[in-house]
């Protein structure tokens, strides 16, 4: 039997007639030959289109899953201003239904649906060559049943509409009800397509009113790809292949609202209808396409056109038995293109978490790190929070801080609650509490409450009082994590205690402390940049240089670092150093368990760390004694005393195996260096000394006539005198104020071999 072909559209020209270059290059290609596997047919014109016809050898399988025959004729259609695709016809008149095809208001001749990229990407790589190559192996994978892999999307259900719309997440959770939506558009410029936002509130300027009904369609599988209906009556053509009526559907549902005193009759009906998809015809649904359907028509006349009901009088009454040949074809629609606002769930899973996270976070401080560190974490959709600051957004401060001049004057806990709370918009979980936090008067119970149920306190204020408060004096048994920049900006500090509170806040601050001292790849931490400068008229009115692109970088790091260390059980101390080019170096510094010790009148906070060390520098110097002084800091409000760190014996000191004197050499110029390292936060606190072997460590007359003499130096400044007595491993005695003759050992002291 002979094959027939569709006639492509317009007149036959010759070659020479042609003028779009791009079918100048096919046809002459052609024609010479010069493009394997395929050949001329005819070239045809009209008015500023211009058709190539030709024939192209296929290679097929000797069992095809889709008739696709050894030879194929297509016509390539192009038009002159060049830019859209080629519009490709496969002209045999019997060619198959098969997968990517593009349905227009014809059906015939088919249409192959050859890209999913945008024209203007393909334009740039085009050939006469390539394209035609393109066209055989789509025929070829087509005849195989693997034009689309496996591992590949679904194919969508539609293509072309005339805009996009943001739907509500939760509206698909109330299908059989009459949702009351507002739409407001942005309006497009030049031609791009619509923007519209549906929301549930009307806003203060106006929207068109609409109610939404949604609708299911039975699964099908993918490959079809429908061109945009223009009436109710396409789109109910468009769906009845999957056995879906939406005339019926639409008329029961206006009959149910009805009777449920649910509908407005000058409204508009947006259809929302779920297409569910399947790979293979007894394969799974894997996908879900989502459109949304416009109708032009009030709810009043819609359902007069689908002779849903009658209006007498104004008031619509029910029809029994509706006429059929009432479709739809007088409903105009448009098709726009859904998607849902975004959720909490679904910003954890775009940030790649499997699940969102409702660990409860008191957030103390939203200043520049702050803030950029808690939006970094509200976009991946982790914890419920509530923000302490009672600080107002000023003009200098958008130079660094997430929120934009918008937000001038505003409290900066209630900015970053509202910015924080429009990044999903199924679930509010900012609250704001705009209180000084060492000062909260009148809201005292409302910040106890919160801390009482916090799971995790983040103190990100810079504020040595703030932390300290946090550390000391809140009761609750939420963890404390603190983060922070250093003057610089260029050194980020996460110090996080264990689940347990085993190792609190204030403790790891002392540990860090004690690393700036001694790593030398801490050198400068505590470095400032630039100038200080006023941005008002108080003499307090004054911020520091610190460039933004360190905090962002810092806020990225201590996004991840503060969702680690909630993950992991245990203490964490680290800092991450960034330099000039952009590269950053993790620092971890290692923490020692810590150690509380009570006196008549002071609280004695040190670790298992420091003592290690000065039970090395005694084992060093065996069987003499030996001895130095310690470094630390003195919380006066609060009666601790932070005992951190020790330098060893200055050289000039004697040293005999049942006396020590201490030296001095050298020694004023150490303790100056280390304040100047750890910016002030350790200083000379008092003495430590070594026993023999095998003796106590009790105070020895001796020790009491140094203890006197300390007692004097300390109370010039009103501080109490601090000796350390070390003697063999977990006998270390510590003494405040004042001395006793038996020993006042540290508790847990036992790791110092």
């Amino acid at each position: 039997m002979e094959t027939e072909f569709f006639e492509a559209d317009g007149e036959i020209v010759s070659l020479d007639q042609l003028e779009i270059e791009k079918v100048c290059d096919l046809a002459f290609m052609l024609d010479a030959g010069k493009i394997p596997f395929a050949s001329l047919v005819e070239c045809r014109k009209m008015d500023n289109l211009e058709t190539v016809v030709f024939e192209v050898e296929v290679e097929v399988p000797q069992l095809c899953r889709y008739p696709i025959r050894p030879s194929e004729r297509v016509a390539a259609t192009f038009h002159e201003a060049d830019s859209t695709y080629p519009v490709v016809h496969a002209l045999r008149k019997d060619f198959p239904q098969v997968p990517h095809l593009n349905l227009h208001i014809q059906e015939f001749p088919r249409n192959l649906c050859l890209y999913d990229e945008r024209y203007e990407e393909i334009k740039r790589r085009w050939t006469s060559p390539s394209f035609v190559h393109r066209i055989r192996d789509w025929l070829a994978l087509t005849a195989r049943g693997e034009l689309h892999q496996e591992d590949q999307p679904l194919e969508q259900i539609l293509i072309d509409y005339v805009g996009h719309l943001v739907l509500p997440d939760s509206l698909l959770e109330a299908a059989d009800d009459a949702e009351p939506l507002f739409v407001a558009s942005i309006r497009p410029v030049d031609n791009e397509k619509l923007f519209l936002i549906a929301q549930r509130q009307q806003p203060h300027n106006g929207a068109l009113n609409i109610i939404a009904s949604v609708h299911r369609c039975p699964p099908q599988t993918h490959g079809v790809i429908h061109r945009r209906p223009t009436t109710l009556a396409d789109l109910a053509a468009l769906v009845e292949s999957t056995g879906f009526d939406i005339l019926a559907a639409l008329r029961e549902r206006l009959k149910n609202w009805l009777d449920n005193n649910k509908v407005v009759l000058d409204s508009h009906i947006l259809l929302v209808i779920r297409f569910p998809k399947k790979r293979k015809d007894d394969g799974e649904v894997e996908a879900i396409d989502t459109w949304a359907f416009f109708l032009g028509d009030t709810v009043q006349d819609v359902g007069s056109k689908i002779d849903a009901w009658y209006m007498l009088n104004g008031s619509p009454g029910v029809v029994m038995r509706p006429d059929s040949t009432k479709c739809g074809k007088d409903i105009r629609l448009d098709v726009l293109n859904v998607s849902f606002e975004l959720t909490r769930s679904m910003a954890a899973k775009l940030n790649g978490n499997s699940a969102v996270d409702d660990v409860l976070i008191v957030a103390v401080g939203v200043g520049a790190l702050g803030s950029q560190t808690v939006m970094n974490l509200a976009r991946s959709g982790f914890g419920t929070w509530t923000i302490v600051d009672h600080d107002r957004l000023m003009p200098h401060n958008v130079a660094r801080h997430v929120l934009t001049g918008h937000f001038v004057g505003w409290k900066k806990s209630e900015a970053v609650e509202f910015w924080a709370n429009s990044v999903a918009g199924d679930a509010e979980l900012f609250t704001a509490l705009p209180v000084d936090i060492l000062s909260p008067g009148k809201r005292d119970e409302d910040v106890a409450t919160a801390f009482h149920n916090a799971e995790v306190i983040l103190d990100m204020s810079t504020s040595i009082a703030v932390a300290r408060k946090l550390a000391c004096e809140i009761d609750s048994d939420a963890r404390r994590i603190s983060l922070f920049l250093a003057p610089s900006g260029h050194d980020l500090v996460l110090l996080a205690e264990d689940k347990d509170r085993a190792m609190p806040l204030d403790g790891l601050e002392m540990q860090y402390y004690r690393a700036i001292a001694n790593d030398k790849a801490l050198a400068g931490h505590f470095r400032t940049m630039g100038q200080r400068s006023h941005y008002g008229q108080s003499c307090r009115d004054i911020t520091s240089t610190l460039p933004q692109n360190l905090v962002a970088l810092h806020a990225a790091i201590g996004a991840q670092a503060i969702r680690n260390a909630i993950a992991d059980h245990g203490a964490t101390a680290a800092i991450w150093q960034a330099d000039d080019c952009g590269n950053v170096k993790r620092i971890g510094i290692t923490l020692t368990a810590v150690i509380h010790h009570r006196t008549q009148s002071w609280t004695v906070v040190t670790d298992e760390g420091l003592l290690d060390k000065l039970g090395m520098f005694r084992k060093d110097r065996l069987p003499n004694e030996t001895g130095g002084v310690l470094l630390g800091s003195f919380d006066l409000a609060r009666k601790i005393l932070y005992i951190v760190d020790a330098l060893p014996s200055p050289p000039d000191s004697e040293e005999w195996p049942t006396l020590y004197i201490r030296g001095r050499k050298g020694l004023r110029h150490a303790v100056d260096a280390l304040e100047e390292k750890t910016h002030g936060m350790l200083e000379y606190i008092g003495e430590w000394h070594s026993h023999p072997p095998g003796a106590r460590t009790a105070a020895s007359c001796d020790d009491l006539k140094v203890f006197a003499w300390l007692t004097e130096l300390m109370q010039a400044d009103g501080l109490p005198a601090v000796m350390m007595i070390v003697g063999d491993p977990g006998r270390t005695s510590c003494y405040v104020g004042e001395i006793m003759r038996e020993e006042n050992l540290l508790p847990g002291a036992s790791s110092h071999e």
